[in-house]
């Protein structure tokens, strides 16, 4: 989906390196299988591409991408752990090849690492980047008790998913020393690609399209929600119309930002190239019966 450009290519890139010079050792074989699966990368390339919107380069972000993608990856680690997660990106969850206490200590290897790759940058972007990973781990909890009202739902979803993917554009933004207020638009585009993100995914499952993932545990989600109320059909309508309001905020943020018209054009591909398939699937006939 991704992987066409340089960026992609530099993320790849020094993965495929960490992983290589990871210990010999069983948390090092873990950390390594975790590293190696497939993924889209959206959130460091994000990250770059908000960089070079405003002069800087994707190398200069790199650490910071990074990072990002690293604390990313633990998430997920987490998420299975906490869901009973069985598989993950196509492939068996660390938690279902290596056991609980293994994957849980791999998690907590790549936060580890994440922190020492954004120690590299000054102290607001460490101040942006820990504030994400705080949000995500309170997200994670609320996920945890359980949704009772859209509103809960949100304020789940605002901090597990959509805290990323804004840190991602914020941060990079902010290494390249744009203004407060273009700063603040790139924040927004990645807050709403965020929600749209994750109301689409919830949505898919709700609607049993296949997701290359599975647990155990079933979470409360938007769908689910509306689904209480109104019709299966309904329900998801609901759900498509706040996935394309998401989709067109995150675009209307960029168009108030003054960064570089190619790289605001990426990023705003990265929208579509989200949802667009996702969502084509949740209005086939076929998903709504």
């Amino acid at each position: 989906m991704f992987s066409g450009g340089d960026e992609y290519q530099i993320i790849d890139d020094q993965l495929a390196q960490m992983v290589i010079e990871l210990p010999d050792s069983p948390l090092g074989e873990i950390i390594g299988y975790v590293l190696s699966s497939p993924g889209k990368r959206v959130r460091p390339l994000i990250l770059m591409l908000s960089a070079e919107a405003f002069g800087g380069t994707a190398e200069e972000a790199a650490n910071a991408a990074l990072a990002v993608e690293l604390v990313h990856a633990a998430s997920l680690v987490h998420d299975d752990i906490l869901d009973q997660g069985i598989e993950r990106r196509g492939t068996q969850s660390a938690l279902e090849r290596f056991g609980p206490e293994a994957a849980l200590l791999a998690g907590d290897w790549l936060i580890s690492r994440s922190i020492e790759l954004i120690s590299h940058y000054r102290q607001p972007v460490i101040a942006a980047f820990s504030a994400a990973c705080m949000d995500m781990a309170e997200g994670e909890l609320m996920d945890l008790s359980a949704a009772s009202s859209a509103d809960d739902y949100y304020n789940c979803i605002s901090k597990k998913t959509a805290s990323l993917f804004s840190a991602s554009a914020k941060i990079g933004a902010m290494l390249s020393g744009a203004d407060n207020q273009d700063v603040s638009c790139l924040e927004s585009y990645g807050k709403h690609l965020g929600l749209g993100y994750q109301v689409l995914d919830d949505l898919e499952e709700f609607l049993g399209l296949d997701q290359g993932k599975s647990s155990l545990k079933t979470s409360v989600t938007l769908p689910r929600i509306y689904n209480s109320l109104h019709e299966k059909d309904a329900a998801a309508q609901m759900c498509i119309k706040i996935i394309e309001e998401h989709i067109c905020s995150a675009k209307d943020a960029l168009r108030h930002s003054s960064g570089e018209a190619l790289m605001l054009r990426r990023l705003e591909s990265i929208v579509d190239e989200m949802t667009h398939w996702g969502l084509k699937r949740c209005r086939s006939p076929r998903s709504l019966c």
